[in-house]
């Protein structure tokens, strides 16, 4: 009878323990197309990876796409656009912010705003 219970135990918690493996990581691509030069590539990636719950950020230049990896119960995509557009850059459907904007260096401004300047 011991055993029984033992093992009725045992695999209760093998079961519990297998029931809480939730799927926490995601990964997605975020539109940046305000992106300039690697120096924009560095910043999104700084800002993104400041993130509690990011994993990895890699910006890819040529094709103004930033893949991120992170944890969905820690941060969201919102979240993620939010760093980009608070750092000066477009995410997606997510606007710039204007501040964020204005204290990027002249190489990662928009060449109609480097224009005569």
């Amino acid at each position: 009878m011991f055993k029984q219970t033992s093992l009725a135990m045992v695999l209760s918690l093998v079961l519990m323990a297998c029931g809480k493996s939730e799927k926490t990581a995601s990964q997605v691509e975020i539109k940046v197309p305000t992106i300039q030069c690697g120096s924009c590539q560095a910043n999104v990636e700084e800002a993104l990876k400041a993130l509690d719950g990011v994993k990895s950020a890699a910006v890819d230049l040529k094709t103004k796409i930033a893949q991120v990896s992170f944890d969905d119960v820690k941060t969201s995509l919102a979240a993620l656009e939010k760093a980009i557009a608070m750092a000066g850059y477009d995410a997606n459907d997510t606007k710039r912010d204007s501040v964020g904007y204005a204290n990027l260096d002249a190489c990662c401004k928009l060449p109609e705003d480097r224009a005569g300047k």
